[in-house]
């Protein structure tokens, strides 16, 4: 899971070229709300030229998260316990993308 924190909200216009580029890419999309996303993205439009013995599709979840967004409870729970973020990264998170990349087959360990 990649979890990229955000110092504002992100513009409705900057939302909608996310979901034009996911649409594009994505063998399956399902849009749940306005800024999450569980698609199937084709390997070959992430720059992966050998899918292995799979079909090149990859399931994942993208969401958008925090006031006016959507999760806002899931945004406060994730960042309740945190350190002062602002020392750290230089501001204070208001908004976070998560993506979440998932597996089709058993995790071999």
């Amino acid at each position: 899971m990649l979890v990229i924190e955000l110092a504002e909200a992100v513009p409705r216009v900057a939302i909608q070229r996310l979901r034009g580029f996911l649409l594009g890419a994505s063998a399956r999309f399902e849009e749940k709300r306005v800024g999450e996303y569980d698609l199937n993205i084709h390997a070959e439009s992430l720059g992966i030229t050998d899918a292995g013995d799979v079909d090149g599709r990859r399931p994942v979840l993208v969401s958008l998260m925090g006031p006016g967004i959507g999760d806002e409870a899931v945004f406060e729970a994730e960042h309740a316990d945190e350190v002062d973020q602002e020392s750290l990264i230089g501001f204070t998170p208001t908004h976070a993308v998560d993506v979440v990349a998932l597996v089709m087959s058993p995790v071999v360990v």
